[in-house]
């Protein structure tokens, strides 16, 4: 068999993991705000059956439910700059923090809607 398993090499990456810490910290509490806010939007036409905007929340939800958030995370980073691109606005020097925010964000809110109403 093989060597028995170390739990010292676990601990000593315990103090670099530590140093990250915040940034994690960081991108949770900024998705999940993101996440609530546009669950909120979301919830409100579906709530009041507004026929657009319900088509609109339908087709959003459906998307980040159906996609894998690292495909998300992919379009964000790579495919939305060259959208905008598209309308002479250069966003490829936005900071990546940016992105991984407003995707985990998006992908939230899209799971965040559906627990709070009544009707699917």
């Amino acid at each position: 068999m093989g060597a028995p398993f170390d739990y010292t090499y676990i601990f000593s990456y315990f103090p670099k993991l530590l140093s990250t810490l915040g940034i994690t910290l960081l991108i949770v509490t900024g998705s999940l705000l993101v996440g609530i806010i546009i669950g909120f939007l979301i919830a409100l036409p579906r709530l009041y059956r507004i026929p657009v905007l319900n088509t609109m929340a339908r087709v959003y939800v459906s998307f980040f439910r159906g996609t894998p958030i690292l495909i998300q995370l992919f379009l964000f980073y790579y495919g939305l700059p060259e959208i905008m691109k598209l309308a002479h606005i250069d966003i490829s020097k936005a900071p990546v923090l940016l992105f991984v925010i407003s995707a985990y964000g998006l992908h939230t809110g899209a799971f965040k809607w559906r627990r709070h109403t009544r009707w699917g």
